[in-house]
């Protein structure tokens, strides 16, 4: 008989709220050893695994599993560093009971699923202690491959180019790489050192990272295009969306990507020495996804817990797009939300600082031909918000930067277009990730970039022959 509920409590256990929201220590506990052996023996071991299926980049769930209940973590790490290279950063962001791995788990149809985000958690952190042999290298092919952009579409084709013997440089416009694993997610949900540890080991693939370049700035996309025998373009989202409303340009107001990139773009422990916010005491984040919630909490342990900190959304509480774990964190640490709202205007005062918010009261409206309910303003239903600090984070649309510089084919909201091979408008330069779809999670980012990696590779080496044959000169 198989133990219906997981191991610790479900989700999983979590450092005190009143503790937590006062510092940056990670808000979810790791599994022991033994934790691990037990919760992996609820695995069923399925003929046919849903939950790799699950998986954007096919995690080997099963594979890991098997290895972790007999204590084999070697192996079990083997399993699933395979096809992610970003194993910790995974294990902590994935929001795996949201249509991912733990969602497709069947035991979640007589009890609770597998714990796999905690298990695989616990095998990364074990092999940063037990240091694995790299992963295999097939042998030089002679090709050169510049990425541009290391986030996690980035690294994980570069990873997977490398495997396949090419020569790999990832170009990053910022200092530190990660995209917005780095500078996006916060301390309390991604130790960067995590982050910072599984860069290393792909740059110990023999990936060469170069930081602080800008193509399109520093290097010219076509001059890089001549260097190289292929380039795989994976910039992500930068453009944010703002509000088009009176008092925008009030001190104190704010995109709320902005002011998480100034609070870890150069490292947690940087901006708390020399803080560069004066937030002051009522905190209003307006936004209805989960970067709306990691400004809220990021913004409330910076204050050590003591602001008020409001997100407004104009949604109901029930069309938030948000993992519910993280707004069931954030209720816990003295969040509080005010729904059904919508910010009309900001005031400010003699100096120019924002002091309130003006804001319409919305209602769900009737259902529309798709079934769906929509946001209606309520006539002449208003209220007032005091405020000292607004973050607006309200969505982003792809870094359109790259493309308009080198005149790149675009679709939607300056995405660059792309077809069924992920090849763009200019020959020899591929794109994945969000720069091509928009904002999307961690771990689609990386199925992306290892789907177009692959692309590059049959790029780079099959050739026709003389009879028009296919011939690969690699195995894949």
């Amino acid at each position: 008989m198989v133990e219906p509920n997981r191991v610790g409590g479900f989700p999983f256990r979590k450092t005190s709220a009143e503790k937590r929201k006062s510092d940056f220590s990670e808000v979810q506990q790791p599994y022991s050893e033994e934790d691990v052996m037990r919760e992996a023996e609820r695995c069923l071991l399925c003929g046919t695994p849903v939950c790799i299926d699950a998986c954007p980049v096919l995690l080997d769930v099963r594979g890991m599993n098997e290895a972790a209940a007999r204590g084999d973590f070697k192996t079990s790490y083997e399993r699933i560093r395979e096809t992610n290279p970003l194993l910790g950063v995974t294990a902590r962001c994935c929001p795996q009971l949201q249509g991912l791995c733990e969602d497709a788990c069947v035991l979640k149809w007589s009890g609770q699923p597998i714990g796999i985000g905690l298990i695989q958690r616990y095998i990364a952190g074990w092999e940063r202690k037990h240091r694995q042999p790299p992963v295999s290298i097939e042998q030089d092919t002679g090709k050169k491959v510049a990425v541009i952009g290391a986030g996690p579409a980035g690294l994980a084709g570069a990873a997977l180019l490398r495997r396949y013997g090419h020569q790999v440089t990832i170009y990053e416009a910022s200092r530190m790489p990660g995209g917005t694993a780095w500078y996006g997610v916060p301390d309390y949900h991604l130790p960067k050192e995590v982050l910072v540890d599984e860069i290393e080991q792909i740059k110990a693939m023999g990936v060469n990272i170069r930081t602080s370049v800008t193509i399109g700035k520093d290097v010219t996309l076509s001059k890089l295009r001549d260097e190289n025998d292929a380039v795989l373009i994976s910039t992500g989202c930068k453009d944010t969306i703002n509000l088009d409303i009176p008092g925008m340009n009030l001190k104190g107001v704010m995109s709320g990507y902005d002011f998480l990139q100034g609070v870890f773009l150069e490292g947690l422990d940087s901006y708390l020495n020399s803080p560069k916010y004066r937030l002051g005491n009522d905190i209003v984040v307006i936004g209805g996804g989960d970067t709306s919630l990691d400004c809220a909490r990021t913004a409330l342990r910076l204050t050590k817990g003591k602001a008020n900190v409001t997100v407004l959304c104009r949604q109901s509480e029930a069309e938030l797009r948000v993992d519910p774990i993280m707004l069931e964190e954030a209720k816990e640490e003295g969040v509080k939300f005010r729904f059904l709202g919508q910010a009309k205007s900001f005031e400010g005062d003699r100096n120019g600082h924002v002091i309130s918010a003006l804001v319409d009261e919305m209602h769900m409206g009737p259902p529309d031909q798709s079934g769906r309910r929509r946001e209606e303003r309520m006539t002449n239903k208003e209220f007032r918000m005091p405020c000292s600090t607004v973050l607006v984070a309200i969505g982003r649309g792809p870094n359109s930067f790259l493309q308009e510089k080198a005149g790149i084919k675009t679709g939607k909201r300056n995405s660059i277009a792309i077809a069924d091979d992920f090849k763009t408008s200019m020959n020899g330069v591929f794109a994945a990730g969000d720069v091509t779809s928009g904002e999307t999670l961690i771990v689609k980012a990386m199925e992306k970039g290892r789907e177009a990696a692959q692309r590059v590779h049959e790029y780079l080496i099959i050739r026709k022959d003389v009879g028009g044959q296919m011939r690969c000169r690699t195995a894949p």
